[in-house]
């Protein structure tokens, strides 16, 4: 999302036309903000497959585009045909991942690339409460550390036995509202965000990104009804060097 912004608005054109095919989310012949709603839906599970787009599209390896910049100036093929077959042929693919514009899709494994990015941890910092049964609490995830970030995404899980979820409020982070949160799987007490700004974003230390309001089911410490982790959406960060 945070490349597809950038191509978008011209600060960081993709470099390929194979990752600009790849950016086409709802291929429809052009990359825009369309296809960042697309994109955002299934990284937050909202959607589990592509509603307009195969999960790969295949390049016949052989093809030069007249435009690299423009990969749908003129159509590319995408089978390779043989007629009268008598001798061996081979046709070869340069395989596109729909969505990936950083190449960090593994073809044989269902889980990912494994890649390892981390050159740090992105924060939030919520106040411990210790809850009682029957009451409303509004938990402010403030700012620490927030300087340069880009984008972020994870899963937040809550104890829906402990805790009934109500409400989420946008406060001090740009460019963040309802959109940026998945709400599919509340039942199994999960919720999905992925948030993403085309500016690199910096914030002073308690500054609150967001509040989440929770009624309490029983007396429970928060910190142990409450978790941030990468069951559904993996837990990432994004700084200004991507």
């Amino acid at each position: 999302l945070v490349l597809m912004s950038k191509h978008i608005l011209q600060i960081q054109p993709l470099a390929t036309p194979y990752k600009i095919i790849a950016a086409d989310i709802n291929k429809s012949g052009a990359v825009s903000a369309v296809d960042m709603v697309e994109l955002r839906k299934l990284i937050l599970f909202i959607d589990t497959e592509f509603q307009n787009n195969t999960s790969w599209r295949f390049v016949d390896a052989e093809f030069v585009f007249p435009n690299a910049n423009n990969p749908w100036e003129t159509s590319f093929p995408e089978v390779f045909s043989v007629n009268g077959l008598d001798d061996d042929e081979l046709g070869n693919f340069v395989a596109t991942k729909i969505g990936d514009l950083n190449g960090s899709a593994s073809p044989n494994s269902i889980i990912g690339s494994g890649e390892d990015r981390a050159y740090g941890e992105l924060t939030f910092a919520v106040e411990d409460t210790e809850m009682v049964a029957g009451e409303t609490y509004t938990v402010d995830f403030r700012a620490k550390d927030f300087t340069g970030i880009l984008g972020y995404q994870y899963t937040f899980a809550f104890d829906n036995s402990a805790v009934e979820f109500v409400d989420i409020q946008a406060e001090d982070l740009t460019n963040l509202d309802d959109s940026n949160f998945g709400m599919s799987m509340l039942n199994e007490g999960i919720i999905t965000a992925s948030w993403n700004n085309s500016d690199a974003v910096s914030l002073d230390n308690d500054a609150v990104l967001f509040s989440m309001t929770f009624v309490a089911k029983s007396k429970a410490l928060l910190s142990d009804v409450v978790s941030l982790n990468s069951r559904y959406t993996k837990a990432e960060g994004y700084n200004n060097n991507d």
